[in-house]
């Protein structure tokens, strides 16, 4: 199917960001030195989506198991999952078009229309004007209902396997199994928890890390080199400030090449007109597995 998805690039030395705000505000592309890091779901790729209809679970899917649409890319969701609908992402916020509006020559603001509870998400998407390869997500939701809704941000970016993914351990053991058998896939290399997602082996792991940043490791195909993702957050919360009890969570899938590399906010109490925000913030550049490891030990 030909792509007739509306993409706006933001660019600047060798980095570019791929939005396309009419499919949820998401960032569905970082491309470093020509080399693409996000998955893209070739079975929607360009498929329009109107959450209106209630038609979204007839999209070509090969993950059965999943009651949503996996569109790819990075996005915002609602934490807890409490606040999704029918097992899946509020499809006005992760599926509908988001507003787009510059606000910089290298920096943008998605909005997104109202959930039935008044929720309101805002992603800003800036590349930095001082660090090359770097660039920052401003994620914030905003109640615009007549309610108090406690929640918190969700920063979910889907990576192209294979990826090998760093944290760093608060103790020798210290990923939490949420679903799968992800024990062939986790290591410790010196105070980093790794997982590796090199296979289709189906898991979700989290934990609450001793440091706000993060890696991935992305090897370039048919080459000995690869590319590194450093991502981070401003700062890290107990356990009972996240949804899930953990900051940092990692994904793998089965049924597509990818994985998730995903950061929490801390859930807030938010009055009407309140709002809560997370900011994540990512730097590409070139390495290979050697370097890479050789950060960790």
């Amino acid at each position: 199917m030909e792509n007739t998805w509306q993409e706006t690039t933001l660019t600047r030395g060798d980095l570019s960001l791929i939005l396309v705000p009419g499919i949820g505000g998401r960032l569905m592309d970082v491309v470093y030195k020509g080399h693409s890091l996000l998955f893209t779901n070739p079975d929607l790729e360009g498929i329009q989506a109107d959450p209106a209809t209630g038609v979204l679970d007839t999209f070509p899917t090969r993950a059965k198991h999943v009651p949503f649409p996996l569109w790819g890319g990075e996005k915002t969701w609602l934490a807890p999952e409490r606040h999704w609908q029918d097992k899946g992402p509020v499809p006005v916020l992760d599926s509908a078009a988001y507003h787009l509006e510059w606000v910089g020559s290298h920096s943008v603001k998605m909005t997104s229309a109202k959930n039935s509870d008044g929720l309101v998400i805002t992603r800003t998407v800036s590349l930095s004007e001082d660090v090359e390869g770097q660039f920052e997500i401003h994620h914030q939701i905003t109640n615009e209902g007549t309610d108090v809704a406690k929640v918190g941000c969700w920063s979910v970016m889907m990576l192209q396997r294979n990826a090998v993914i760093a944290f760093a351990q608060q103790g020798a053991s210290d990923a939490e199994t949420y679903f799968g058998e992800p024990a062939n896939n986790l290591q410790t290399v010196g105070k980093y928890g790794v997982v590796r997602c090199d296979d289709d082996n189906e898991f979700k792991v989290g934990a609450l890390p001793s440091s706000p940043v993060a890696f991935a490791y992305c090897p370039i195909e048919e080459t000995t080199k690869g590319l590194l993702l450093t991502s981070s957050v401003e700062t890290l919360f107990d356990a009972a400030d996240y949804a899930h009890g953990n900051a940092f969570e990692v994904y793998n899938s089965s049924a597509y090449s990818y994985c998730e590399l995903e950061w929490h906010g801390q859930v807030k109490t938010l009055a009407p007109q309140g709002s809560v925000t997370l900011v994540t913030t990512f730097r590409v550049t070139d390495s290979d597995e050697e370097a890479f490891l050789a950060l960790l030990s």
